[in-house]
C-alpha cells in the first residue's frame, strides 16, 4: 500500500512540474525520468552526461578530391584506392560499408563531407565507424571508440581514428540515423598498407 502511494505521488509530482516549466514538456519529461531513476537506484548518477561526451565531432578542415576518372555516380557506394587512400563516394544512402582494407598503422585519417534534405536539427550529422575482420574472415567487431560524427553542411571535416592493428583488415561503415532523408558525399580514408580490397560474400 505503502509503495503504490509512492508511485502515485511520484506521477503527481510529474505532472506537476511539466505544468510549472517553462521548457518544453519533452526535454522535461526525459530530464525528471532521468533524475527519478536515478533517485531509485535504476542507473549511476552522471551516466547520462559520461555518455554524450563521448561523441566525437570531426574537426572542420581537409578536403576530398576524386581521382581521376572515378565514376562517383555509378552507384550508392563507389570506392576507388589510390596509394595509402581508399576514396568512397556515396550516393543517397543511410547505411553503407566499404570493402575491407590493410591497415597500415595503428590509426587512419578520415575526412569526409556530405549534404542532407532535413532540415530536422537532430539529423545534421552522419557517422563514420570501424570494424576489425576476423582473421579466419568469418566475423566484425566493431574498433571501441571509433565512432566520428560529420556535420552534413557539404564542408570537409577530418578525425584520426586509433586504435587499429597494422595489417588487419578493416571496414568503414557509413550510417545516417534519419528513416526518411538520405546522404551523399564523399570519405577519404588515409593510412592503408596495400592497395588491395577485400569483399566479403553477403555483405554490402
Amino acid at each position: 500500500m505503502k509503495r503504490t502511494r509512492k508511485w502515485i505521488a511520484l506521477a503527481l509530482a510529474l505532472c506537476l512540474a511539466l505544468s510549472l516549466s517553462a521548457c518544453s514538456p519533452k526535454e522535461t519529461m526525459k530530464n525528471l525520468i532521468v533524475k527519478t531513476v536515478t533517485a531509485l537506484g535504476f542507473i549511476e548518477e552522471g551516466s547520462g552526461e559520461e555518455e554524450e561526451s563521448t561523441d566525437v565531432m570531426a574537426a572542420a578542415g581537409g578536403e576530398v578530391s576524386f581521382p581521376e576518372g572515378m565514376d562517383t555516380t555509378s552507384g550508392k557506394l563507389v570506392t576507388q584506392v589510390e596509394g595509402d587512400t581508399l576514396y568512397v563516394a556515396f550516393n543517397g544512402i543511410a547505411n553503407r560499408n566499404t570493402e575491407y582494407f590493410v591497415a597500415g598503422s595503428d590509426t587512419i585519417t578520415v575526412t569526409g563531407y556530405a549534404t542532407t534534405e532535413s532540415t530536422n536539427e537532430n539529423y545534421q550529422t552522419f557517422k563514420v565507424a570501424v570494424w576489425e575482420l576476423s582473421e579466419d574472415k568469418t566475423t566484425t567487431s566493431y574498433v571501441i571508440g571509433s565512432t566520428v560524427y560529420y556535420t552534413t553542411d557539404g564542408t570537409c571535416y577530418t578525425q584520426t581514428i586509433s586504435g587499429l592493428t597494422p595489417g588487419k583488415q578493416y571496414k568503414v561503415n557509413i550510417s545516417y540515423d534519419s528513416s526518411i532523408y538520405y546522404v551523399t558525399g564523399g570519405l577519404k580514408i588515409q593510412g592503408l598498407g596495400s592497395e588491395t580490397l577485400t569483399t566479403i560474400e553477403g555483405e554490402e
